[in-house]
C-alpha cells in the first residue's frame, strides 16, 4: 500500500482484502466499517456508522458527522435505510440483502496498523492517542506482541475523535496472536501497575444495553456470560481490543458455501458446543451438536454462527447453551461436500430476539 496524505500516514490505497472493523468512507463521505472476515471480493461487507451532519458531534477535516450505529442487529438496519439504493446487495452466499459497499465506490480507507505506528511516533499526542500508545506498547513489552499486529479502529482510526467524549477500539490481528492475548490478559494486569482488569460491576452498563436490544435474554444470564469476559482498563480508561483474523486465516470465504433459510422466525434450540476455535472472531463461529430436530427433517444443528457480537468468545468447548436463532441449510459450493445446518445468531429478520445463554457449564 503506498501512502496518499503525507499529513495522515493512515490514509491508504484500499488492499485486495479487508478486515474485520476497517474504516472506509464512500464517494458521499459517509462512514462504514467493514463487518466480519466473510468478504466478497468486489464489494465490502460494512455497517453505516457516521454520516456527514451539520449539527454532529464527531469532526474531522472541516466536516461533522452523526453517528448512527450503535450497536446491533437493528441499529445495522436502520443505518441500511440510509445507505444508497446500489449499495443494497441480495448477497448469495448469506441468502439475504445486504450492505455492501462497491470497491469503486471507497473514497478513503484508514489502516488501524498504520494509525497506531503514527501515533507511536508522534510527539504530539491527545489524552485518546497517549493511551492507544501505552496500551500498544504495554502489549508488545509484556507479551510479545508485534506492534504490526496492532490497530486502532473507530473514530480514533480517522482523526473524528473527540478526548472529551470518544472511547478507543483496538484491534489485534492474527489467530494466534489473538489467542495469545485471550489467554494472558491477567499477566498483562499483574505485571503493569497501569493496567488492571475490568470487574464485573463495570459491565453493567454493557450488559445492560444488550438486554436492551434483546429483551428477550434475562439479565442473570447475560451475567453469567459475562463472567467469562475479559477486558483491560489502561490507567483507568477502558480500551476494547478486538480479535481480527488476517484474510488467509478465514476459514469461510465469500462463495464457498451459501445459506437458505429454513425458519424466518428465531427458534431456540438446545445444544452442546464441540469446538470454540473461532470463537473470538466475527462472525463467531462454534461447532456444535443439537438433538434431532423436525424442523430439519430429524437432522442436527453442527454450527452456530453469531454476528451479535455480544456472545463473541463467551462460549466454550464442552458447554451445553440454549441458542435462538434463524436455522438455516448450509450448502459448500463443493459438490463433494455434505449439506449440513447450522443457527444464525445476529440476523436482519431475528433482530431482537436471538441469543445464547448458557445451561451448563463445561
Amino acid at each position: 500500500m503506498k501512502l496518499t496524505d503525507v499529513n495522515q500516514p493512515a490514509l491508504v490505497d484500499l488492499p485486495d482484502a479487508v478486515r474485520d472493523r476497517d474504516v472506509i468512507h464512500d464517494s458521499n463521505g459517509r462512514v462504514y466499517v467493514t463487518l466480519g472476515y466473510i468478504q466478497p471480493t468486489d464489494r465490502i461487507l460494512s455497517f453505516l456508522k457516521y454520516i456527514p451532519h451539520p449539527d454532529g458531534q464527531w469532526q474531522a477535516h472541516g466536516q461533522r458527522y452523526k453517528r448512527i450505529f450503535w450497536g446491533g442487529g437493528v441499529s445495522a438496519t436502520e443505518g441500511m435505510k440510509k445507505a444508497q439504493e446500489d449499495y443494497l446487495v441480495d448477497d448469495a452466499h448469506f441468502g439475504t440483502k445486504l450492505l455492501e459497499v462497491p470497491k469503486t465506490d471507497v473514497q478513503k480507507y484508514f489502516s488501524p496498523e498504520i494509525r497506531v505506528k503514527e501515533i507511536l511516533e508522534s510527539e504530539a499526542r491527545d489524552p485518546l492517542e497517549e493511551s492507544v500508545a501505552l496500551m500498544a506498547q504495554t502489549l508488545h513489552d509484556t507479551l510479545g506482541i508485534p506492534l504490526e499486529r496492532l490497530g486502532v479502529t473507530g473514530s480514533v482510526a480517522w482523526k473524528a475523535h473527540d478526548p472529551s467524549f470518544s472511547d478507543i477500539n483496538m484491534n489485534i490481528y492474527g489467530f494466534e496472536t489473538a489467542w495469545h492475548l485471550q489467554k494472558e490478559y491477567k499477566t498483562v494486569a499483574e505485571q503493569n501497575t497501569h493496567m488492571r482488569l475490568r470487574e464485573m460491576h463495570e459491565w453493567k452498563r454493557t450488559m445492560s444495553r444488550v438486554v436492551e436490544r434483546i429483551p428477550v435474554i434475562p439479565l442473570e444470564d447475560m451475567k453469567t456470560l459475562f463472567t467469562r469476559r475479559m477486558g483491560l482498563l489502561c490507567n483507568e480508561r477502558s480500551i476494547g481490543v478486538m480479535p481480527i483474523l488476517l484474510p488467509e486465516e478465514a476459514p469461510i470465504t465469500h462463495g464457498s458455501e451459501s445459506y437458505t433459510t429454513v425458519t424466518p422466525s428465531p427458534v431456540r434450540v438446545k445444544m452442546e458446543i464441540t469446538n470454540d476455535t473461532y470463537g473470538l472472531f466475527i462472525p463467531a463461529l462454534y461447532e456444535s451438536r443439537s438433538e434431532s430436530l423436525d424442523i430439519i427433517d430429524s437432522g442436527h444443528i453442527t454450527r452456530i454462527m453469531v454476528y451479535e457480537g455480544s456472545f463473541r468468545g463467551l462460549i466454550r468447548q464442552g458447554d451445553t447453551v440454549e441458542a435462538s436463532g434463524i436455522t438455516q441449510k448450509v450448502t459448500p459450493s463443493d459438490p463433494n461436500d455434505e449439506v449440513f445446518y447450522q443457527m444464525m445468531v445476529g440476523s436482519k429478520a431475528g433482530a431482537g430476539k436471538e441469543f445464547i445463554r448458557l445451561v451448563k457449564e463445561d
